[in-house]
């Protein structure tokens, strides 16, 4: 069986000017042998970075149709570099919860990967997030009482998945929810209080920029989820926020008929959304 061409650089070359005269070829099989070739060529480089073969395929593809590749000394030297660094940035992106394109910016800056929530004991980190004694105005048996309130904490993993639900109910997107939130958590985690943790996060544009937010819905977005600032609504729950809502087990009913939470989070979300949903 003899080599296929593409296999060398001139004749590589030579069906990359032939596929861009026709476009239509990509569908033929030489170019789909082209693929395959790229996608096991690039499996292991792609797993490296956390990902497939098929992934590896689509990044070559992208650079296969690039001129440079065409008319380079060495197209499969531009190649490989290429599919390199779309998957350096899709791996970066993944850590930093960011588009791969500002992954690309952020590739050679001191940025660390974000925080997921569910990896730490968010509420030992928090004394804010103390949720075994919730404050009641009553004696010791009203503490226990229901109320509406669970009878013990949720698992924070289970507290991140609700709030998710809870801006999904609110017209979010399930993957933007859970973006927002899993940054949020983050910056909590590493910041060790709400309140230092809403004021760096309200602002550093890294919130609201790569999630299509203004910054006025970016802050919307936090006084929900972290609670509101003012210390005269610290004891209440608009000042506890929907994460310690959440953690103390206050029932999803109960938080998606609270107009705060649900009316905030509408008028918060991305504006394309809003758009699309008029």
């Amino acid at each position: 069986m003899s080599t296929p061409r593409f296999m060398y650089a001139d004749g590589l070359r030579r069906l990359l000017i032939e596929l861009h005269r026709d476009p239509d070829g990509w569908s033929g099989l030489e170019a789909l042998e082209l693929l395959s070739h790229c996608a096991h060529r690039y499996r292991d480089l792609a797993r490296k970075y956390g990902q497939s073969g098929e992934d590896a395929a689509t990044a070559a593809y992208e650079a296969l149709t690039a001129p440079a590749t065409r008319w380079a000394h060495d197209p499969w030297g531009v190649v490989t570099i290429a599919v390199q660094r779309t998957l350096q940035a899709e791996h970066r992106a993944h850590g930093l919860l960011c588009g791969a394109e500002r992954a690309r910016h952020l590739m050679h800056e001191a940025v660390h990967d974000v925080t997921r929530f569910a990896d730490h004991a968010l509420v030992e980190h928090d004394p804010a997030l103390q949720v075994t004694d919730i404050d009641t105005d009553g004696d010791a048996d009203d503490a226990t009482a229901p109320d509406d309130r669970a009878a013990e904490s949720v698992p924070a993993d289970q507290a991140l998945a609700d709030a998710v639900w809870v801006f999904a109910w609110c017209g979010w997107p399930t993957d933007v929810a859970r973006s927002a939130l899993v940054l949020i958590c983050s910056r909590l985690v590493e910041a060790g209080e709400r309140r230092r943790a809403f004021e760096y996060l309200r602002r550093h544009p890294e919130g609201w920029a790569h999630l299509d937010l203004s910054q006025e819905q970016w802050t919307r977005v936090l006084t929900v989820v972290l609670g509101a600032p003012q210390p005269d609504l610290a004891a209440t729950d608009l000042g506890r926020g929907l994460l310690w809502r959440l953690l103390a087990g206050q029932h999803l009913q109960e938080i998606c008929g609270d107009p705060r939470v649900t009316s905030a989070l509408a008028t918060a979300a991305p504006l394309c959304l809003v758009a699309d949903h008029a």
